[in-house]
């Protein structure tokens, strides 16, 4: 749990802005360098920009260190102006700097890596790779690098570079296994060599390599891997193959998956791990599929846990009676929430609740016949998403939507609909917050502000004598009736009170109720009244009834203010 909890209103987490170019990769890459010498493998997409640009090693390598003409000349991510030579010598790195991250700037482009030192050859690759002789063993260097746009933000880049390190970790795996990379390797030497032979250098142009390229990936799997990683990002930021059908590799770009709807507005990644950590056993899970959907996709070797939590979900339950149901720890129960949020297959509710308030969340389509009005009603035929909208123009709870007659399970039509509605970010749900304004800063007991300037400036002594006098004898008589501790420290507390707002407590009825006055002290103590908890926090965290804090609300409500807002780690997976 986090010491000091932002305020309700906090911004700290909220989604940035961002351009496509600044989160798509323009190229992938594969290089290696070995007693062979260095060679670019394959690359994706394997087409030109614009037509080849001759341009020499040594250019590239003055460009690192000063303004050269070449910078000025050329074109936004135009990577025509890095030869197949080029890419190879600025990629295969030296072996001491391998096992640790790679990243180069040349112009506007950003190359990020993890280039990995194997020890191939060394095993008998058996049907895996062809029944091929097992030769003798020798070091190599491989180094899958992405080309992204300079200016990408650093979460962005390093979600790359974990990528790449993913990709060199399973490849050593399946080359200690069955010599799997060597025999890619070889492979795609051989198709560059035989395409390369009668073929003069000067005539080398960009259409012999993407020939190169083509037919490396109509042979191998890895290509077909790499391409199949390189679309994955781009389309929906989700990876999930089997490299040489063996070893699993999935992997998650969260900006990608957390949509919103606001365009160029993407979700920081760093945001799921403060959004986790204000994660509360209160809050609840909102699948984003169906549940066997959602079964059906997860990886063969999934913990048996994970299984068991998602047969349990239901959105009426909050992270800690899903740990009771699924015999699962709390702890347990929030890693895999975690989990389950990083790949965009959840996000945070508060459990579904009658009086639960929902409003329109902000930047959501209200055209006609919006791709998402379609899916609605076909979803729920004879319902208009409009008209449903419409419904929650201000925070309404749901107990007006619903029926008397009408099943309040999560199998209605009308939780059905509610459950649609939050799954697509249509509507977003709103806290009571509570302020204790009992002063001229805040709320005024009177409407009349010569009235209200006079009664702030009175002593407490000139308080109206009943109420004062009953607050001492409640004091008195608690105190020796088995309520010391409790009532003192009510008493402590309001004696550290403002005179003002001493005065103000004074004028309310309320006060003389020994039971009402010291919660409302206790909660004053334990800083809830700052609008920095909703009421199904205060509710959680001190274990009392709604019923009970409502009737304090209605009791002092001269000096509690209540503010409707959305619980900041909720909103986080909304546009702003």
């Amino acid at each position: 749990m986090a010491a000091n909890p932002e305020p309700a209103h906090s911004t700290s987490s909220a989604p940035f802005r961002l351009t496509p170019s600044e989160t798509n990769p323009m190229c992938i890459y594969l290089v290696k360098n070995d007693s062979k010498g260095d060679k670019l493998l394959f690359r994706y997409p394997f087409h030109s920009f614009g037509g080849p640009v001759k341009v020499s090693l040594n250019d590239h390598k003055r460009s690192l260190h000063k303004d050269s003409g070449l910078e000025k000349t050329v074109r936004p991510h135009d990577l025509t102006i890095f030869t197949d030579d080029v890419i190879s010598s600025l990629f295969a790195v030296k072996m001491e700097l391998c096992d640790r991250k790679f990243e180069l700037k040349v112009n506007n482009v950003r190359f990020v890596g993890h280039p990995m030192q194997l020890v191939t050859g060394g095993n008998d690759g058996g049907s895996e790779s062809g029944n091929k002789k097992p030769q003798s063993p020798s070091i190599i260097m491989i180094n899958i690098v992405f080309a992204l746009d300079a200016f990408a933000r650093r979460q962005i880049s390093n979600c790359y570079y974990d990528l790449s390190k993913v990709l060199g970790v399973a490849l050593r795996h399946e080359e200690k296994r069955c010599a799997y990379l060597s025999s890619q390797i070889k492979d795609m030497l051989y198709i560059h060599d035989a395409m390369a032979m009668g073929t003069n250098e000067c005539d080398l142009d960009s259409s012999i390599d993407n020939k190169h390229f083509k037919s490396i990936l109509e042979n191998s799997s890895l290509a077909q891997d790499l391409k199949s990683v390189f679309e994955g990002v781009v389309t929906n930021g989700l990876i999930k193959l089997k490299v040489n059908n063996w070893v699993d590799v999935s992997f998650c770009l969260p900006h990608k998956v957390h949509h919103f709807y606001r365009d160029g507005q993407y979700f920081e990644p760093e945001s799921i791990n403060k959004c986790l950590k204000e994660l509360r056993p209160y809050h609840g899970l909102l699948l984003m599929a169906e549940r066997k959907v959602l079964l059906d996709n997860l990886p063969q070797d999934s913990s048996p846990s994970i299984v068991r939590l998602i047969n349990m979900y239901n959105p009426v339950k909050s992270l800690e009676t899903l740990s009771a149901d699924s015999d699962l720890t709390l702890a347990q129960v929030f890693n895999i929430a975690g989990h389950l949020i990083y790949w965009g297959d959840a996000i945070v509710i508060f459990p579904l609740s009658e009086t639960n308030m929902y409003a329109i969340a902000p930047n959501v389509p209200t055209e006609r016949n919006n791709k998402f009005a379609k899916k609605f009603e076909k979803k729920f035929p004879g319902q208009k998403l409009l008209e449903v909208m419409s419904e929650f123009s201000f925070p309404t709870s749901l107990q007006y939507k619903m029926c008397p007659i009408e099943d309040k399970s999560s199998g209605s039509t009308t939780v059905q609909i509610l459950i649609w509605l939050l799954q697509h970010k249509i509507l977003l749900q709103y806290h009571t917050y509570i302020y204790f304004m009992p002063s001229s800063k805040g709320l005024g007991y009177y409407n009349d502000e010569t009235e209200f300037h006079d009664y702030n400036n009175k002593l407490p002594s000139e308080a109206p004598m009943t109420t004062y006098q009953t607050l001492s004898e409640n004091w008195l008589q608690l105190s020796s009736g088995g309520y010391s501790s409790s009532m003192s420290s009510a008493e402590e507390m309001f004696h550290s009170l403002e005179e003002d707002e001493q005065i103000a407590l004074m004028h309310i009825p309320a006060s003389a109720n020994p039971d009402d006055f010291r919660l409302l002290m206790r909660l004053l103590k334990q800083g809830y009244l700052s609008g920095e908890h909703h009421l199904e926090e205060i509710m959680y965290l001190e274990n009392i009834r709604r019923s009970e804090l409502l009737k304090l609300l209605d009791k002092f409500k001269d000096v509690l203010v209540t503010v409707e807002m959305e619980d900041p780690i909720i909103s986080n997976f909304y546009s702003h």
